[in-house]
């Protein structure tokens, strides 16, 4: 029986590096995207303890008030900021989500082709195999 080689393989290979790319691409903005949302609660943290410590303290100074409303603002402009990227992020995400999709089917479609080539190469071997077996059979017959 001869060896089976898949004509695709190359092509095949390529499309399980690139669709393995894709993943790595959307690991990577899934990774960004949660850091971002653990900035998101250290600034919103950062903010409820600065409030709670400007509610606790008593005899105030105008220009402390004024630093403090600063900083409040500071914190909720950043935290704007990050909610902004985020949402880029999850464009970027979702372009990358589809990449992969696509890269998968590409990938799938060459699995199947060469499931089909086998399966075909081994019916063909096996035709084979039962013509050899038959003239076998036959020589063996006309030699008694």
């Amino acid at each position: 029986m001869g060896k089976f080689k898949y004509k695709f393989k190359a092509i095949k290979e390529i499309k399980e590096r690139l669709e393995k790319k894709a993943q790595k691409e959307l690991a990577v903005v899934d990774m960004d995207i949660a850091n971002k949302n653990n900035e998101i609660l250290e600034l919103a943290k950062q903010l409820k303890e600065h409030k709670r410590k400007k509610l606790e303290e008593k005899n105030k100074k105008i220009i402390e008030l004024h630093f403090y409303e600063k900083y409040e603002s500071y914190l909720n402009e950043q935290i704007g900021l990050i909610r902004n990227y985020i949402s880029q992020k999850k464009i970027e995400r979702n372009e990358k989500l589809a990449e992969l999709v696509k890269k998968s089917k590409e990938t799938k479609t060459f699995e199947k082709l060469e499931e089909s080539h086998l399966t075909e190469f081994v019916k063909v071997q096996d035709k084979l195999e039962q013509k050899e077996m038959d003239e076998f059979a036959v020589n063996e017959f006309l030699k008694e």
